[in-house]
């Protein structure tokens, strides 16, 4: 007779929350590392280069660098510490998707409201016709600068709840209600209510969400079809809004690919060029807007060489920006469910630096890339396994986040 064995798997069940923990301290601890050196680099560069400097940051929300108390200063410590308690209460797995939806999306307008509210009403000098257009809207439908920076923020926040509609769609509740923290204390906020470019983030997130939820497999017939033109109709609105805007049809061709919805594509790609046949018939024509800020970009490169410490400084930036959550996303990015959604969005970072951001007015549209860039922090191939929510790195970055508006 053999005596009774122990059993394990209580030992390893034990384990594998400390393992968790361990591997996000270490990813917080390589975004840190990461900050110090991208605040050495940029500071070597304003040093040697005309061309970057405290002016011209483009990632830097205040300009002023003086201090002075101001209520978001008060509420923005307040409105993360409700999220994190409210995401770490066991009833946060059980509350409803509706719900979920609904609290994401009023917790991203307190926190981007609590970060930045002065919407600067002009536009840069690369930016496209359609995103002139609608600034001149917004500032002569709202009647004043507070009516402005209301309808900015509720228009920017809407690509939090976008972006969990999409991340349900292709990796699961499990994983969408886990990065949900993480989207709604994102860092970025803090430069999503500076202009019309948290309105485009906005407009890109509904394409991938649109995307996703009708190329689901219980999409079938018409609804696929209408779904798909849907898709291509606000793919070529969100170009009108923003150049880059077209490399997340990298993310709905790799999504359309994935679930082999060959026809979508198609559907998708027509309608997205209607948009801009029509656009184009009113005589703006996207195409030509596109050579004409390509040529001015290369120009300014050539006139101010010191444009080139973007290649290193901007997706090094962004990386910051993103917080600490996408060292754990990109580390598995290729085993990541999500990874359709991150494709587009990684190849737009990567020749971001080419677009020549003119130094008197700096751009952020690059704040629609930082959503999709950690999306895969929760998104395991495996839905079937549970996911626990980053909220080490969602605190890490709200902290991130309130210092950098401390400081300006």
């Amino acid at each position: 007779m053999t005596a009774p064995q122990p059993s394990f798997s209580e030992r390893v069940d034990a384990l594998a929350p400390a393992r968790i923990r361990l591997g996000r301290l270490r990813d917080l601890v390589v975004w840190l590392c990461l900050t110090a050196a991208v605040l050495t680099l940029a500071s070597v560069a304003v040093s040697t280069s005309e061309a970057v400097g405290p002016a011209t940051l483009p990632w830097w929300p205040a300009q002023s660098l003086t201090f002075a108390v101001t209520p978001g200063m008060v509420a923005a410590p307040f409105a993360a510490a409700a999220v994190l308690a409210v995401a770490s209460r066991p009833a946060a797995a059980r509350m409803s998707w509706q719900a979920l939806l609904v609290l994401s999306y009023l917790a991203s307008i307190a926190w981007s409201a609590a970060l930045h509210t002065d919407v600067d009403a002009t536009t840069a000098p690369t930016a496209t016709a359609g995103a002139r257009s609608a600034v001149a809207l917004l500032v002569s439908h709202t009647g004043s600068d507070a009516g402005l920076a209301i309808t900015v923020t509720a228009l920017s926040s809407l690509a939090v709840p976008l972006v969990l509609v999409a991340v349900k769609s292709v990796s699961g509740p499990v994983a969408a209600r886990g990065i949900a923290p993480v989207l709604v204390l994102g860092p970025w906020a803090a430069w999503a209510t500076l202009g019309v470019d948290g309105i485009a983030a906005a407009a890109c997130a509904a394409v991938l969400a649109c995307g996703a939820v009708s190329s689901e497999r219980r999409v079938r017939g018409a609804d696929a079809f209408w779904g798909a033109a849907a898709t291509g109709g606000l793919l070529g609105i969100a170009a009108l809004l923003w150049y880059g805007a077209a490399w997340f049809a990298v993310s709905l061709l790799c999504l359309y690919f994935a679930r082999r919805r060959p026809a979508q594509i198609l559907v998708s790609a027509g309608a997205a060029l209607a948009v801009l046949a029509v656009s184009a018939a009113f005589g703006s024509s996207w195409p030509y807007g596109l050579v004409d800020t390509y040529n001015a970009a290369i120009g300014e490169i050539a006139a101010h060489p010191g444009q080139l410490w973007w290649l290193a400084l901007l997706p090094a930036l962004v990386a910051v920006a993103c917080g600490p959550a996408i060292v754990e996303s990109l580390r598995r990015f290729g085993s990541s469910s999500a990874w359709p959604l991150m494709a587009g969005p990684l190849l737009a970072l990567m020749i971001a630096p080419l677009s020549g951001a003119s130094p008197e007015h700096p751009e952020y549209g690059w704040i629609a890339l930082c959503p999709w860039l950690v999306v895969g922090a929760t998104a395991l191939a495996d839905r079937r396994r549970s996911v626990r929510a980053p909220l080490l790195s969602a605190a890490a970055g709200a902290c991130a986040a309130i210092v950098l508006m401390y400081s300006g």
